[in-house]
């Protein structure tokens, strides 16, 4: 008789950890473009040694978080349009192709409850339009694990960048979720492909509009 043994369920590893804290900083806009991050003051913050800061900082430098400038530290990367109009070409591919396989997928036993969640981050109204558990349970439904987590890392860097448009983009895309919602449990594969990548190119828009200076 062979025993059956349990893995053990390790901790997140520290730098993975700080890491993590450190984007959702930059996410959240407390840590804004440009912002000069003191490796001194991360560490007292968020109470851990230079050494997990500074590993994060370079693998975030390697991913287009941050800036390393020899003698002055790191700073928050200030993203350049065309960044965000490529960033979004590839947001409008994913999120178009999650769409399609959530409408397509009417067989799966679980859709119902899927569905009614999606309605339920929906009527956050606001909260879900700034949020990204909206497209991250589009991409649930479509039930593609490998094309989920391509979407939730490019969704992540987009839902940065949304910050600067939320004020305009709010009710507008919130209702584009619901019409989203709609085409899904319709089954309209086709509908849905098209909306998202509408609502994908209105952010766009919204983005490049002139917003009102500061102060």
């Amino acid at each position: 008789m062979v025993t059956m043994i349990r893995p053990l369920q390790r901790p997140v590893p520290l730098r993975q950890s700080v890491y993590d804290a450190l984007i959702d900083l930059i996410v959240g806009g407390e840590l804004p473009p440009g912002q000069h991050m003191v490796e001194t003051d991360l560490a007292r913050q968020l109470g851990v040694s230079r050494q997990p800061i500074r590993e994060a900082l370079h693998r975030m430098e390697a991913e287009g978080w941050v800036d390393l400038r020899p003698s002055q530290g790191a700073f928050v990367h200030v993203p350049t349009d065309q960044e965000v109009d490529e960033l979004l070409d590839v947001r409008a591919l994913l999120e178009a192709e999650t769409a399609r396989l959530a409408a397509a997928d009417g067989t799966n036993p679980a859709r119902p409850g899927q569905l009614g969640r999606l309605r339920e981050i929906c009527r956050d109204g606001q909260a879900a339009a700034e949020a990204d558990d909206f497209h991250a349970e589009v991409a649930a439904i479509g039930g593609n694990a490998v094309l989920a987590e391509l979407a939730d890392i490019v969704g992540r860097r987009v839902q940065w960048h949304y910050r600067m448009v939320a004020p305009t983009r709010g009710h507008g895309s919130w209702a584009e979720h619901a019409e989203m919602i709609q085409a899904i449990e319709a089954g309209d594969a086709e509908q849905a492909q098209a909306l998202a990548r509408k609502h994908t190119e209105r952010t766009r828009q919204a983005y490049h509009r002139p917003r009102p200076a500061a102060g």
